[in-house]
C-alpha cells in the first residue's frame, strides 16, 4: 500500500486517514487495495439479509479523499462505524454510475474486505478484522 518505513500508532482513525492522504500510494488501480474511512454504515436492506454492510466511504487520496459506495465482502463480526478505517478493494469504473456525481472517481465499484486499526506496522495496516 505504502512504501513508509516508520512503525505508527495513530492517535485517531482520522490522523490515520490524513497520513495515508498524505504519504501513500493513493493511485486507483483495480484490485490494489487502499485505505477508506466509512462515513456511513447499515445493515443490507437487500433482502438477502446475509448481514453484509452497505456503506458510504471516504477513501483516501492526495486532495484528500473522494466519496464511493461499496459493501462489505462477508457480514462483520463487529459493527462498522463512522469513523472506522477499512481495506476498499476498487474493481472497476461504471461512467454511468460516475456520471451521477461531480466526481468522476464516484464510479469506482469495488469491496470491503477487512476492517484496520489506526495503527501501521511494518509496511501494511494492522488489521482489525477481515470479513470471512
Amino acid at each position: 500500500m505504502a512504501d513508509d518505513a516508520r512503525d505508527r500508532k495513530f492517535a485517531s482513525t482520522m490522523e490515520a486517514f490524513e497520513h495515508a492522504c498524505a504519504e501513500h500510494d493513493t493511485l486507483i488501480v483495480p484490485e490494489q487495495p487502499l485505505l477508506a474511512m466509512v462515513l456511513e454504515s447499515v445493515a443490507d436492506a437487500g433482502g438477502e439479509e446475509d448481514g453484509c454492510a452497505q456503506l458510504t466511504l471516504k477513501v483516501a487520496s492526495e486532495d484528500g479523499g473522494y466519496i464511493v459506495i461499496s459493501r462489505t465482502t462477508f457480514a462483520p463480526k463487529q459493527p462498522l462505524h463512522p469513523g472506522d478505517l477499512v481495506c476498499w478493494v476498487p474493481l472497476q469504473h461504471d461512467a454511468e454510475l460516475a456520471a451521477r456525481a461531480p466526481d468522476e472517481r464516484f464510479g469506482w465499484v469495488g469491496l470491503v474486505f477487512a476492517s484496520f486499526e489506526p495503527e501501521w506496522d511494518e509496511d501494511e495496516w494492522v488489521v482489525r478484522e477481515f470479513f470471512e
